[in-house]
């Protein structure tokens, strides 16, 4: 009687070469890949030629303008991204276990809570946590949200207003960190500026014929102004644009128009502006600090989420 002899199992994947794939898909070159992980683009390009074999089908498509995934290609992408946040969790636990709150977190935050929340809560870990290695970048939500997914930042601070809502990642973990009104910015008396009172709110309509600095329509500030406006019944006349609000304020100043911005982001000791609250309708902004799960477990991640919590809660 013959025996039957199993078939021999596949071998293991290699995790290199899964996170090497993952890259590819993420920065859509295997030139992005290779500037990513530190590599040359021909050891990428060995890497995944080697894993196309272990596979036995082909996981890329090359052209003249570059790769695009196969459909089998983008399936073990997707148990890449899912192996990473395994090890990513992984090692949450063994910083939890050691009573780590050390090492490197990188934020992709809007400017104007960079310049305000985010620096806070940072000048306050050097004092509490000084092996906290934080790196900002500024960037948009939309940015800052594919930073996040794509493994280029732990957290992301990121702003959502009326009239723009803001789609964040399933799962994710999302920390409140207060809202805030936008307010009418306009030239004033030279000196720093001082909000008028609330008898003194503008309606959006009554700045119809106003000239207007604003930033893009591409941020989401420049998104909801310019919907607001439409709303009360007027397509702003812009003049300047720029998604640097330090800039807008400075333009205010000169006499080039007005703008509507987040309370935050007019500083206090802006010269030549004044302030005036919003009505009919008014104008919020919330701010948010975003983080994968995974991520978020780490006692370095959350430390930094409880300083921005604080630095919020402090009105910095």
């Amino acid at each position: 009687m013959t025996r039957s002899v199993p078939a021999a199992s596949a071998p293991l994947l290699d995790a290199g070469r899964l996170r090497l794939l993952r890259e590819v898909q993420l920065r859509g070159s295997i030139a992005a890949a290779a500037r990513i992980v530190g590599i040359t683009p021909s050891a990428v390009s060995q890497q995944l030629t080697a894993l196309e074999r272990d596979v036995a089908m082909p996981l890329l498509e090359r052209s003249s303008r570059g790769v695009v995934l196969t459909g089998a290609g983008e399936t073990l992408a997707a148990h890449a991204a899912a192996l990473l946040d395994v090890l990513h969790a992984a090692n949450a636990d063994l910083d939890r276990l050691a009573g780590s709150v050390a090492g490197p977190v990188r934020i992709a935050s809007v400017a104007s809570a960079a310049a305000t929340v985010v620096s806070a809560a940072l000048t306050r870990l050097r004092e509490t946590a000084p092996d906290v290695d934080a790196f900002v970048t500024a960037a948009e939500p939309d940015r800052g949200i594919g930073m996040l997914l794509g493994g280029d930042a732990e957290l992301a601070v990121v702003d959502e207003y009326d009239y723009v809502p803001l789609a964040l990642p399933d799962g994710a973990v999302v920390c409140g960190l207060g809202d805030e009104p936008l307010v009418l910015v306009r030239a004033g008396d030279a000196g720093p500026h001082s909000p008028c009172g609330a008898q003194d709110g503008v309606a959006l309509a009554d700045l119809a014929d106003a000239t207007w600095v604003m930033p893009p329509e591409d941020a989401a500030c420049g998104r909801a102004v310019r919907a607001a406006c439409r709303t009360a019944g007027f397509e702003p006349r812009v003049r300047w644009q720029t998604d640097d609000m330090l800039l807008l304020v400075r333009a205010v100043a000169h006499g080039h128009g007005v703008a509507v911005l987040p309370s935050r982001s007019v500083p206090a000791d802006a010269v030549g502006v004044r302030t005036q609250p919003l009505r009919a309708p008014g104008l919020r902004r919330r701010l948010l600090a975003v983080a994968r799960p995974a991520v978020a477990a780490r006692p370095v991640v959350d430390a930094v989420l409880s300083a921005l919590g604080d630095a919020a809660a402090s009105g910095s």
